[in-house]
C-alpha cells in the first residue's frame, strides 16, 4: 500500500508537467525522419514545466525533440512525496508531427524510492505548439493525460492534466540557454 501511496504521489508531478492540445491524423501521416527534420517542434527547448505541488513554482526541464522521433525530457531528479523521496529518471519517449506546428509525444518516466525499490512508471501523452517564430511553444493542459502504472505495469490511475499552469518554452541555442532574461544582482560583474 505505501508503494502505491508514494507512486501516486509522485506521479502528481508528470500529470501536471505533462504537455497538451489537440490530434490530428493526417498530418501525423508525414511524421518521416525527413519530414520531422523540418518541422519546427525539432530541437532543444527549455520548458518551465509544473511541479508536484500546484503552488510551487514552475521548474525548467531541458527538453529534446530528435529528428528521429526521440523525445527526452529532464526533470528533478528527486522529489518529495507525503511518504519521502522519490527519485525520477529522465522522460523519454517518442514523437510525430501533429499539424503544422504542433506534436503529439508520448514518453516513460520510471519511479523509485529512497532505498532503490522500483515504484512504477507514468508515461506522459501531450502536444506542444510551436509558435508562428519559432522560438517558444505552449501547452494549456487541456488534454494531456498521464498513466500512472505500480511496479507490476497495472494502471492504478489514468486522468487528464486539466487545471494544471500552461507550460511554456523557449528554443535553446549557443549563449541562449532559454531562461527569461532578469536583472543581474547587485555586484553581478559584467560581461
Amino acid at each position: 500500500m505505501r508503494r502505491r501511496s508514494v507512486l501516486l504521489s509522485a506521479a502528481a508531478s508528470a500529470l501536471t508537467a505533462a504537455f497538451a492540445g489537440d490530434r490530428t491524423h493526417a498530418v501525423a501521416q508525414e511524421s518521416t525522419p525527413a519530414a520531422l527534420a523540418e518541422h519546427p517542434l525539432t530541437g532543444t527547448w527549455l520548458a518551465m514545466a509544473n511541479p508536484p505541488q500546484p503552488d510551487d513554482p514552475q521548474f525548467p526541464a531541458p527538453s529534446l525533440f530528435s529528428a528521429d522521433g526521440t523525445v527526452l525530457l529532464v526533470f528533478p531528479a528527486t522529489q518529495m512525496s507525503p511518504q519521502g523521496v522519490v527519485f525520477n529518471a529522465p522522460v523519454v519517449g517518442t514523437w510525430e508531427a501533429d499539424s503544422k506546428r504542433r506534436g503529439h509525444f508520448t514518453a516513460v518516466q520510471l519511479l523509485s524510492d529512497v532505498d532503490g525499490v522500483f515504484l512504477g512508471s507514468v508515461t506522459i501523452d501531450g502536444y506542444p505548439e510551436v509558435s508562428e517564430d519559432g522560438n517558444t511553444f505552449i501547452d494549456d493542459g487541456s488534454k494531456a493525460v498521464a498513466t500512472i502504472r505500480d511496479a507490476s505495469g497495472t494502471i492504478v490511475q489514468q486522468a487528464p492534466a486539466v487545471g494544471a499552469r500552461a507550460v511554456t518554452a523557449v528554443r535553446m541555442g549557443v549563449g541562449s540557454p532559454g531562461f527569461l532574461e532578469g536583472t543581474p544582482a547587485a555586484g553581478t560583474p559584467a560581461p
